[in-house]
């Protein structure tokens, strides 16, 4: 398995240096204006022709663009990773205050997410083409076809027209006042994990029913096992290899799908940053933002992988195995 992890952690490097590559020249080559230009304005560089250059080459952003992209690359392997061209904050101090919230929000999404489809899940299994079985995939479909951002405007207007609600301008961490935090973060984490339990919940019964005709299912209960005990020890432990795919999946979707929630419920969270920044043209903060992504999304990857060979030890990734 050592040797399976050290392969693959050695091919992200060059999936991360293609997708760092494209995004960057992306990023400088296709908008017609740049973040100087839009914070400027055409009035101002009209008056001063040669300002924008200036705070260009004082920002390092000027030169050639492959010059730029290996200030860039090598700053964000090292660790500095500049400062915003708007905001002129630093994006690393950024960060290390928004990636708290985005994962709180995601983990928070996914333990509700989990201990409420998964039971639903076997429950519909076990009722299956009966009232309840019909009831929950139509809920699954129902939920599955509605974005989370849908469901917060929908919320959101109700609350502001029937409560005088709306979500708190400023935001309170953990450690600052937990009972003003956790009424920030509850409600947009349950939106989220809402909308995405219709597709674990209708994998739960699709796994389930898969396994409950297997042999081994059928001589458990052929030799008078009882029915809890083929669901408890046989079944729901032989469908740990999918929900461990479902899960690694469901962590970098959780966390990039909720900008706009973030932005919704004024949530100082990753999503948010990197929403701000592109419409502002801030290509520092999206480059390391969305590498940030990247690599949590190939890292969750490969730990999914690895889980699979603890899960099921006949699986093996020895070369030739």
């Amino acid at each position: 398995m050592l040797e399976y992890a050290v392969r693959r952690i050695c091919l992200l490097i060059p999936t991360l240096i293609i997708t760092s590559m494209l995004l960057f020249f992306a990023m400088r080559t296709l908008p017609s204006q740049d973040a100087i230009e839009l914070t400027l304005g055409p009035q101002v560089m009209l008056d001063n022709p040669g300002l924008a250059d200036q705070q260009r080459a004082a920002l390092g952003i000027s030169g050639p663009l492959y010059k730029q992209y290996w200030r860039w690359a090598s700053g964000f392997v090292t660790g500095n990773w500049g400062k915003s061209l708007v905001s002129r904050h630093s994006i690393s101090g950024e960060i290390k205050n928004r990636i708290p919230v985005s994962m709180e929000v995601t983990l928070i999404s996914l333990f509700i997410t989990w201990t409420v489809s998964f039971p639903l899940g076997v429950w519909a299994a076990l009722e299956q083409d009966r009232f309840p079985d019909y009831f929950l995939r139509t809920a699954a479909y129902a939920l599955d076809s509605l974005p989370a951002f849908v469901l917060a405007i929908f919320l959101l207007t109700f609350l502001a027209t029937n409560y005088n609600w709306s979500p708190p301008v400023s935001y309170s961490y953990l450690w600052d006042n937990p009972v003003r935090h956790l009424k920030i973060m509850i409600l947009p984490a349950l939106l989220i994990s809402v909308t995405s339990s219709g597709n674990l919940l209708r994998l739960t019964r699709t796994f389930f029913l898969e396994v409950m005709r297997q042999d081994y299912i059928r001589t458990a209960r052929s030799k008078g096992v009882t029915e809890r005990v083929v669901i408890g020890r046989h079944a729901l432990r032989n469908i740990s290899l999918p929900f461990i795919t479902i899960i690694g999946a469901e962590i970098p979707t959780l966390l990039t799908s909720s900008a706009i929630i973030e932005n919704l419920f004024s949530l100082p969270g990753m999503g948010r940053y990197l929403v701000g920044a592109a419409q502002k043209l801030d290509y520092p903060v999206v480059m390391t933002t969305t590498m940030f992504f990247a690599i949590i999304a190939l890292s969750t990857n490969l730990i999914t992988d690895l889980c699979y060979a603890i899960a099921d030890p006949r699986i093996s990734y020895k070369r030739g195995g």
